[in-house]
């Protein structure tokens, strides 16, 4: 990469001047910057609106973004939330927030753009290529090479429900303390696929991670706060916003392998499972149905787990995905107790609650 093409920001560094598609944003300065990435079909711009608040103390650079997928925009509250939050006074370093990268799938509330295009296949994208391939190329250079880090927010695919949880490389170091600051229960190892924006991030020397919780096409008042919540830990963690008491999870455990639940026959769904389930082999954990009520096929669980993300569809055809569950197996003891304990805590309180 030519270096005139874009600047690079160096990690920690806090110069007078921090440039994004060529507006200036000064310490103690907020810049609302719209990124021209693409063209509409009425030959109006496609701009993704970015705000840049920069610290009055010297620090890093993170970018934090939603809606890379446009139906998923329980983010685009999560950032909404945290532009608010900001004080230029308590800030060290530059945060670079963006609600809706992919503004063609937020505006038609579709995951993808135009030509049916996954945008989070196509990182870190090329300057002359298809539409997808050219808005991730001047997304990266100007956004993703200027951090020292970044969070990528998103929530289950359509008709699927998702635990909060964090997704990053774990093998990577930076990664990985990354993931456990945020404070989710659930840490999945996964270096992403080919051209998603976390995994072409960390692969450029700008380590990421994803958050993932709720539903599509939907604001969930609990996962923004356990997202912002999350969000600021990280930045707390990387020195970039005050320490402040972190609610720490009732246990936190690395999964290296998932896998999906799936039907075995068409039907209409009874399941019993909700994500944040413990789950065994051989446990049975719902019924599929025919249309006079009546019971086809029970479905049992292959695998022992967390459910993580479990079907909102009420029908079925043989081979859907139903339940997707992290595997345990070292820290199925430590989740076990925790489970206990916060069963005990609950029946405390609800015996309290009765008495009063």
């Amino acid at each position: 990469m030519d270096s005139s093409d874009t600047h690079i920001k160096q990690p920690g560094s806090q110069e007078d001047a921090f440039q994004i598609s060529g507006v200036s944003v000064r310490p103690g300065e907020t810049r609302e910057i719209y990124l021209k990435v693409s063209e509409s079909f009425l030959s109006t711009p496609i701009q993704i609106p970015v705000t840049v608040i920069r610290g009055m103390k010297a620090g890093p650079t993170a970018f934090v973004v939603a809606a890379v997928h446009g139906d998923e925009i329980n983010g685009v509250d999560i950032v909404r939330r945290l532009i608010f939050d900001m004080d230029h006074h308590q800030l060290a370093g530059t945060l670079i927030a963006v609600p809706v990268v992919n503004i063609p799938g937020f505006l038609s509330q579709s995951r993808y753009l135009p030509y049916h295009r996954d945008l989070n296949r196509f990182f870190p994208g090329k300057r002359v290529g298809n539409n997808a391939e050219m808005i991730a190329d001047r997304f990266f250079r100007e956004i993703v090479l200027k951090c020292d880090f970044g969070i990528d927010l998103h929530t289950a695919a359509s008709g699927r429900v998702n635990l909060p949880h964090v997704r990053g490389d774990m093998r990577n170091s930076k990664v990985r303390a990354l993931a456990r600051a945020f404070g989710a229960k659930i840490l999945i190892h996964h270096q992403g696929v080919a051209g998603s924006l976390r995994r072409e991030a960390t692969e450029a020397g700008v380590p990421t991670i994803l958050f993932e919780a709720g539903e599509t096409g939907k604001f969930s008042n609990r996962v923004s706060i356990e997202g912002l919540r999350g969000v600021l830990n990280v930045m707390s963690k990387m020195k970039m916003w005050p320490k402040h008491e972190l609610k720490r999870p009732p246990f936190q455990v690395i999964v290296k392998s998932s896998d999906w639940i799936r039907a075995r026959k068409g039907g209409i769904l009874d399941l019993n499972v909700r994500p944040g389930d413990l789950i065994y082999e051989g446990d049975a954990i719902g019924s599929i149905l025919n249309p006079f009520g009546r019971t086809v096929t029970r479905i049992q669980s292959k695998l022992t787990g967390i459910a993580i993300g479990v079907t909102s569809a009420p029908i079925t055809v043989p081979g859907t995905a139903v339940v997707h569950v992290a595997k345990l197996k070292k820290a199925l003891a430590l989740v076990e107790r925790s489970v206990r304990q916060t069963r005990s805590r609950k029946n405390l309180r609800k015996k309290l609650k009765r008495k009063g």
